[in-house]
């Protein structure tokens, strides 16, 4: 069966759980280790106050994403990942999606995000829009992006 036919489960990776573990090994491959950086101590405490997501096919995460309260309207969408393999089929775009869901189910009314220059349009694209100057982060320029729900 061809990539793109196959179902890929959107879900909650609670804390601590295996799919959480999963997603933290993503995590680390697609957004650290070709920086050649690590997942902080400060990264891994701080992921105790967040709700984690993942996408999964054929058994395996392909895709991760979490929520942080920011205070009682906000969230901060952090740690967007999609396996190299799996670009290109939507697992993204579908996580954003699903994240949002949640928030809106939550009450939240907006979602921040620190966006890496390149990555921007991509959010832009599901109606986040830039905020103030790019900076950096993690070694790389990020733009601030924030979107209302709605």
């Amino acid at each position: 069966m061809p990539r793109s036919e196959v179902s890929i489960a959107l879900m909650p990776a609670p804390y601590g759980s295996e799919l959480y573990r999963a997603s933290l090994k993503l995590r680390d491959e697609v957004l650290r280790q070709p920086l050649g950086l690590t997942l902080t101590a400060e990264e891994l405490a701080d992921d105790a106050f967040r709700t984690h997501f993942c996408a999964v096919a054929d058994g395996a995460v392909v895709g991760s994403v979490s929520l942080r309260p920011v205070d009682q309207q906000t969230l901060q969408l952090k740690q967007m990942a999609v396996t190299e393999a799996r670009r290109g089929e939507h697992i993204g775009a579908r996580l954003l999606a699903f994240a949002e869901a949640h928030a809106r189910g939550e009450g939240y009314r907006v979602i921040v995000l620190h966006a890496r220059l390149g990555a921007d349009g991509f959010y832009a694209r599901f109606g986040y829009g830039c905020e103030g100057e790019p900076f950096d982060e993690n070694t790389i320029p990020h733009i601030k992006m924030t979107k209302r729900l709605g």
